[in-house]
């Protein structure tokens, strides 16, 4: 009688109670934790929901504990109202593995030896992964063909983005899965043809411009360089050289001489004679108009005396010296 009324003590007593390692979801999954826990408080004689809060969040650990405390918010994990069995589901439906069959499916059948691990420690982790594929809870668990090809579509799918597609599928049956593939590949053909209609209509607007531009005469791609020549000694212009002077015939009204005009005469830049301008008497007509003389001559009285002049076209003015 005693030695019952002293087990039943040991609950309340949690220095007597083995502690429990604290949950980390990197080396153990939150599925087999919870079911240690189960048997922990069984072989313990836990059984008030309060002892089992308690004992579970001293136990837990740093980060299954902060994470509880995000799940749970607004409320607190020390509210009364925040019970043991509310923390249980919480963390069950944050850690599921089961509430996606495709994805659990691929991590089994992408599960290979890895280099150093026995075949023990593989076949471990292959029937861990093999719990969550829903092999005898799936829609197709009476279809074992559709089940192997719903499966391998995932697997050997060449395309990453349906695969992705269908990763995010909790259970399709075959049919769905397969409208699934055809609607993406349709969808991705549709989005290339639709590209290459792009670039090629960019790709001809390229060409043609190009065509356009050089098809224009040279003188509008290229503006024609300004030739300066040195001034000439006919005229004094710097737009063509002196062997295509049209003044080349012309006689200088200044000196006399054939070959330049007054205005470039070194004679008279020399200012080594004295000149009186004269006033012409007689309106010229047609002065520009060349003939087939090589020189124009006007008659007129200069001091009382008739004087046959030759007129210098290329000036303003024709002079006369005062000693001639």
């Amino acid at each position: 009688m005693s030695k019952s009324s002293s087990i039943g003590v040991i609950p309340q007593t949690f220095s007597s109670i083995p502690a429990l390692y604290a949950f980390d979801p990197r080396t153990t999954t939150w599925q087999s934790y919870r079911d240690r826990i189960t048997f922990f408080f069984k072989a313990n004689r836990i059984n008030t929901d309060d002892d089992k809060k308690a004992l579970f969040l001293w136990s837990v650990g740093d980060a299954t504990y902060s994470l509880l405390e995000s799940l749970v918010s607004p409320k607190l994990l020390t509210d009364d109202d925040t019970q043991f069995i509310d923390l249980v589901t919480v963390l069950d439906s944050h850690y599921d593995a089961t509430k996606n069959i495709m994805t659990a499916t691929y991590d089994f059948y992408s599960c290979y030896q890895k280099p150093g691990q026995t075949f023990a420690e593989w076949k471990a982790e292959l029937c861990e992964k093999l719990r969550y594929c829903g092999f005898t809870t799936s829609v197709l668990k009476n279809k074992p063909q559709d089940r192997a090809l719903r499966d391998m579509y995932v697997i050997g799918i060449n395309n990453p983005k349906i695969r992705q597609a269908l990763l995010k599928e909790q259970d399709p049956d075959l049919e769905k899965t397969e409208k699934i593939i055809q609607v993406a590949e349709r969808l991705e053909e549709d989005v290339r043809h639709f590209g290459t209609s792009i670039n090629h209509t960019d790709s001809t607007i390229a060409k043609v411009q190009p065509k356009r531009f050089n098809q224009r005469p040279a003188t509008l791609n290229k503006p024609t360089p300004k030739v300066e020549y040195k001034p000439c000694q006919t005229c004094g212009s710097t737009n063509h050289p002196r062997s295509e002077c049209k003044y080349r015939e012309f006689t200088c009204n200044f000196c006399k001489r054939s070959g330049h005009l007054e205005r470039v005469c070194q004679k008279k830049k020399d200012g080594k004679k004295t000149t009186k301008q004269v006033k012409m008497s007689h309106k010229l007509k047609h002065a520009n108009q060349r003939t087939q003389s090589s020189s124009t001559t006007l008659s007129l009285r200069v001091n009382g005396h008739d004087c046959t002049l030759e007129l210098d076209t290329g000036a303003d003015n024709t002079i006369v010296s005062v000693k001639d």
